[in-house]
């Protein structure tokens, strides 16, 4: 599932429940997607494992350029996310914090207005409310020797508040679109900005896409005078760049290929992770990662309409790589169904393998006495595999309500009937040192490799 970056490493400090570093595939893939969803926020992770499930309806099938919204739309969402506890046998024990791990509420507004007959203008507001305990650090079970997790207390609670805006401009052969927005969290605050073109060529057939954002984050971890290993302030900026070529090959078939850059620069440790040696004099040292970090990654996708049985089939690969040393791969496949032909029922089942290797400073345990310049015992930077399964069911009911619209509201995209959209989605993700391209040992798999579920409902309203 899980919005955008679909590495283990993850330049946010998080504390935050889904610290799972796979973001969906959203259906967009344009450039305009890229220059909002790729925009880095705080708790992108955590808007990763949601937005799957938060994803309003539609299928990506053309690789036309949009034309102008018509109509008034308001959507909703709402989810509801929970981790399984940590296993018994991976926790460091009684004392050593709680093995219930996060849960989460989302909820998710988008509207969007038709300004002029060439420009629209779209809101998104989401807000999220967390709680329960996150991974620590890693420690040598007294017993066993083997790597145990300790976690924080269950009383972390946090909540996110997130606003964001884009403005399209269409012309006779594409778009270009501005977006901007703010994240405010507890302990952060991140601005964001991107600009985003389209054009269509091969007499629309093809689409190439362009987008830049720039992001600038601050952060102020609690209880920063209790904890000697969490700095009082630092910040982070962040420059993401994004290319796509669209085709459409038949009626039938669409491909696409879209390239992503980004730099991070600042403060990319996790002010509320840390990392102790095996030594039993050894101190408890502070998460340390490289002050820049280099990304690149490649996506393919196809989609395919199979007319005979009413159904498309979605396929994506993802290939990820970055001057942290880790790579990554993803495979995600989807089947929409059109169920009894009814044309106003899908049914979508998917699936996805992910796999990733470690980041080059990434150890469970120090060896003893030593003190690195860099050291992380954070999962997301171990070596591991995951495998999600999701099923959905989108209902779409056309002309539910007719009326007469005033003038006033014709001007703003309202017309004479309402359209209704909704859908409900489960999704379970596993993750496992075995599920990766290479097994993993026990001297190097993460303790506190997480599983969750994920649940969600989606409203959407057309004017």
């Amino acid at each position: 599932m899980a919005h955008e970056w679909e590495n283990g490493a993850d330049d946010r400090p998080m504390h935050r429940a889904s610290e799972d570093p796979e973001p969906p595939f959203h259906e967009g893939g344009d450039a305009k997607s890229a220059a909002s969803f790729a925009l880095p926020r705080p708790s992108r992770t955590l808007t990763a494992l949601t937005t799957s499930a938060l994803a309003l309806p539609g299928i990506a099938g053309s690789a036309r350029a949009e034309t102008p919204i018509e109509r008034a739309s308001a959507s909703s969402a709402f989810s509801y996310y929970k981790e399984d506890d940590l296993p018994s046998g991976k926790f460091a024990g009684a004392g050593n914090g709680s093995r219930e791990r996060y849960e989460v509420f989302t909820g998710q507004l988008r509207f969007d207005v038709p300004l002029t007959e060439r420009t629209d203008l779209g809101v998104d507001f989401l807000y999220e409310k967390m709680s329960g305990a996150s991974p620590w650090f890693v420690q040598a079970d007294s017993v066993t020797n083997e790597p145990v997790q300790v976690m924080s207390g269950a009383t972390i609670e946090d909540q996110r508040f997130d606003l964001s805006l884009d403005v399209d401009f269409f012309m006779d052969r594409g778009k270009d679109t501005l977006s901007g927005g703010f994240s405010k969290e507890n302990d952060y605050l991140s601005i964001n900005f991107g600009l985003a073109a389209e054009r269509n060529l091969n007499e629309k057939n093809t689409t190439v896409s362009a987008a830049g954002a720039f992001s600038y984050d601050w952060i102020d971890p609690t209880d920063a005078d209790l904890f000697t290993t969490r700095p009082a302030h630092k910040k982070k900026w962040s420059v993401d760049l994004f290319a796509g070529l669209s085709q459409i090959f038949s009626r039938a078939s669409t491909g696409q290929f879209t390239i992503n850059y980004k730099h991070s620069d600042g403060y990319l440790s996790d002010p509320y992770k840390a990392i102790r040696g095996i030594g039993p004099g050894d101190p408890l040292l502070p998460d340390r990662r490289p002050g820049k970090k280099d990304q690149v990654s490649l996506l393919f996708r196809y989609r395919h309409h199979f007319e005979s049985l009413n159904g498309s089939l979605h396929a994506d690969y993802r290939f990820y790589a970055d001057d942290w040393e880790m790579k990554s791969h993803t495979v995600d496949l989807a089947w929409y169904q059109d169920f009894l032909g009814l044309g106003w029922l899908t049914i979508t089942p998917s699936v996805r393998w992910y796999s990733q290797s470690k980041a080059f400073f990434y150890d469970p345990l120090l060896p003893a006495g030593a003190d690195p310049k860099t050291a992380s015992s954070d999962y997301r930077l171990s070596p591991y595999g995951a495998i999600s399964y999701r099923l959905k069911v989108e209902a779409e009911f056309v002309d539910l309500w007719n009326y007469d619209a005033p003038a006033w509201l014709q001007a703003v995209g309202v017309s004479d009937g309402f359209d209704l959209i909704a859908s409900l989605s489960a999704e379970r993700y596993l993750s496992d040192g075995s599920f990766g391209v290479v097994s993993v040992g026990n001297d190097e798999e993460a303790p506190a490799l997480v599983r969750f579920s994920v649940f969600a409902f989606t409203l959407t309203g057309r004017f």
